[in-house]
């Protein structure tokens, strides 16, 4: 079926302008937002296909060359949404170079048809290669965004492939923004489907990334950055249930930070504070990969070590106590030494053990080594070496 050219570019036109407009607004009481640059490439996007229906009618200057630099300068809003919705360090100038470059060379090549098309088709093939490239690039977690944003890419690079491979055999009169055939409505009808793509991508990964911030809140400790009492215990409760099925031991330790009240009292309590999250620190450094750290409130925290037996759990968490005697803390000029007492419940769980009645053996086995005189590791039901 062939189309109307600049009928399908002024459909493209009013569609990339509704969806820039839905956008720039919610996206606007927060600019430093992906969304609102996504909204920016839209209506570059609107505007570049508005010059390409006035092509025949109005200067060359317009409709080709402000054309497609508008539609470059849209590549590039994407890109620079690409790196805002990650939080990393935009490459400002590499991402909007290429669009005044565009601009300069097609006002040079102007009174050339098939230079100016390569000139174009070339760069507008560079930009999405690169969004492609980027959107692979130091990936999290792939997900449909990412997917849609990467398959659009690939679709713009067809199409303008095939505007490339109409110069290079020499029927690039056949793609002319005036001229009505079948390559020219695929052309034009793969842009509609990329404009669709690129931003419906983008605003995914906003979501994705907003879903993935909202779960990391739900789970991990304001001030530590370690995991909650609830993500710990759920993860305890995955961690014991493996256990008893494969029947393999688990180790739960219950960490208590010694006379911190103590520390606060002394130093302040952001001096406290920095004392928990020095700790956290060091005690992550330390733990291996299946490990899980949790602070259970105030200053105790929650370690599972899986598939630990008794003497290499003890053995692990006397070194980490030696490390953090051997790693004080330092607060405004302050030197802040640390030292901790440890409970520890490490078995095989039977059919009747719960989170529940672990907890308490380690919190029991913790008192004992308060009671002990403290900087200690005590066994539940056993007496540990200190």
């Amino acid at each position: 079926m062939i189309a109307h050219t600049p009928t399908l570019f002024a459909a493209v036109a009013l569609v990339a302008t509704i969806m820039a407009f839905c956008l720039l607004l919610v996206g606007w009481s927060s600019r430093r937002d992906n969304v609102w640059l996504t909204g920016c490439g839209l209506l570059a996007h609107a505007l570049a296909y508005v010059c390409y229906t006035v092509y025949g009618h109005a200067p060359l200057w317009l409709s080709y060359g402000v054309g497609n630099s508008l539609l470059s300068l849209a590549l590039a809003f994407y890109s620079a949404s690409l790196f805002r919705v990650r939080d990393q360090v935009m490459p400002w100038r590499l991402i909007f170079i290429i669009p005044a470059c565009m601009l300069v060379g097609l006002m040079l090549l102007l009174d050339t048809l098939e230079p100016r098309m390569l000139l174009a088709t070339l760069v507008l093939m560079l930009q999405c290669a690169m969004i492609l490239y980027w959107a692979r690039r130091h990936v999290e977690r792939p997900g449909r965004a990412h997917l849609l944003l990467e398959i659009g890419a690939l679709i713009s690079l067809v199409g303008l492939g095939m505007r490339a491979l109409a110069v290079i055999n020499g029927t690039a009169v056949e793609m002319r923004y005036d001229t009505s055939n079948l390559k020219q409505s695929i052309s034009v009808a793969i842009g509609t489907v990329t404009v669709m793509m690129y931003s419906l991508g983008l605003v995914l990964m906003a979501k994705e990334r907003s879903e993935t911030r909202l779960q990391h809140l739900a789970l991990r400790d304001v001030l530590t950055g370690t995991y909650n009492r609830r993500a710990i215990l759920e993860r305890f409760a995955v961690a014991l249930d493996r256990a008893r099925g494969e029947q393999r031991s688990l180790a739960v330790a219950m960490i208590d930070i010694d006379h911190f009240k103590r520390i606060n009292d002394v130093y302040g309590h952001l001096a406290g504070d920095e004392v928990l999250c020095h700790c956290v620190r060091q005690l992550q450094q330390r733990m291996r990969q299946g490990d899980s750290l949790g602070r259970y409130g105030g200053e105790e925290f929650l370690l599972l070590l899986p598939q630990a037996d008794r003497d290499g759990a003890l053995q692990a968490l006397h070194a980490l106590r030696e490390a953090i005697a051997g790693s004080p803390a330092h607060f405004a000029g302050d030197e802040i030494s640390l030292r901790f007492s440890v409970g520890l419940w490490c078995g095989v769980p039977g059919p009747h053990d719960s989170t529940a009645s672990l907890l308490a053996q380690a919190d029991a086995a913790l008192y004992q080594a308060k009671a002990a005189g403290r900087n200690a590791v005590r066994m539940a039901a056993l007496v540990g070496a200190d």
